[in-house]
């Protein structure tokens, strides 16, 4: 069982939801909007608690009603892949179960973004005329990906992100031994979601890919494709950009403290020094139109090798 003791930080969050419990208007549906990593499993399971409860003191339950000690209903949806219209239908059934134990029934939906049309359209059906005991939680990433109908008839809640010191404390407490340059530049290439920093610090594949993208600074090849990479070429493209970012700020301010890659100021000053600020710009932009070029499902060999072009005539190196 999570509370909301274990979400750190998350203030504005915290306060939208207490104001949402002590006016008692209970909705059918909420959709809890996030980027991955960020805690949007966490926070559904801690509000699901609150929804059992019969007197929930802002954002914590009683612990002692029927609904807080008695034996929860909580039906979980979680797919590898797209949910699928049959899973919808399987969830579905279970709704027409009245509860044994307990007033209320949650469904909780994780990654409801992935649903296919056939299983949105399957579970607006549920969700315009819910049985009175029967509580929807979603979580996606991109609440757009709803069809509108969904959207409309349940209450969005953007779970944010935390703040850098947050997860610096956080990876800190949890990795004590780990070298704290690396803590450093996870927290900040996490972009605020713990789940992904604390991944990024075990992650092998992130490290050589980073050290990849270091040593590409060195020598920029019109020949190098992405099976040079031998990584993920898609993180290979966002901490080069980070490195694009660092030397850009570092050019424009002298100073250090606001780096991602910290523990590569020496080769970040060496870049700056070699590049102009537009140059620098441009290699960032570069970098950020062959990322965009692969998300739209360009070739990647085409990607990089109009990056590699770019870069070469940019830079210094």
């Amino acid at each position: 069982m999570t509370d909301f003791n274990d979400i750190k930080g998350r203030k504005p969050l915290k306060e939208q939801l207490s104001k949402l419990i002590a006016k008692g208007r209970i909705s059918h549906g909420y959709i809890f909007e996030g980027p991955s990593g960020s805690g949007k499993k966490l926070i559904a399971d801690a509000f699901s608690e609150l929804l059992f409860c019969s007197n929930p003191d802002k954002l914590n339950p009683c612990g002692i009603c029927e609904g807080c000690t008695g034996y929860k209903e909580k039906y979980i949806l979680q797919s590898d892949k797209a949910i699928t219209v049959e899973d919808i239908r399987n969830l579905t059934a279970d709704t027409q179960l009245m509860p044994i134990h307990n007033r209320r029934k949650i469904y909780i939906i994780h990654d409801a973004d992935t649903m296919t049309d056939q299983a949105q359209n399957a579970f607006l059906k549920t969700l315009e005329e819910p049985p009175s005991y029967a509580y929807f939680i979603l979580t996606v990433t991109n609440s757009e990906q709803m069809i509108d109908t969904i959207r409309s008839r349940s209450i969005i809640i953007y779970t944010g992100v935390n703040s850098k010191q947050e997860v610096l404390e956080y990876l800190e407490e949890k990795h004590p031994d780990s070298d704290m340059q690396y803590i450093y530049s996870a927290a900040c290439f996490s972009e605020g979601c713990i789940g992904r920093a604390d991944t990024l610090i075990s992650d092998e594949t992130f490290k050589q890919t980073r050290i990849a993208a270091i040593g590409y600074l060195s020598e920029i090849k019109t020949d190098l494709t992405e099976k040079d990479i031998k990584t993920d070429i898609t993180v290979f493209l966002e901490v080069l950009q980070s490195i694009f970012r660092d030397t850009v700020i570092y050019k424009e301010t002298g100073q250090t403290v606001n780096l991602i890659n910290t523990d590569i100021s020496d080769i970040i000053k060496r870049t700056a020094a070699k590049n102009s600020s537009k140059s620098l710009l441009n290699a960032y932009n570069s970098v950020m139109k062959a990322a965009e070029y692969i998300k739209d499902n360009v070739s990647a060999s085409i990607a990089v090798g109009t990056m590699n072009m770019e870069l070469m005539e940019e830079l210094n190196i």
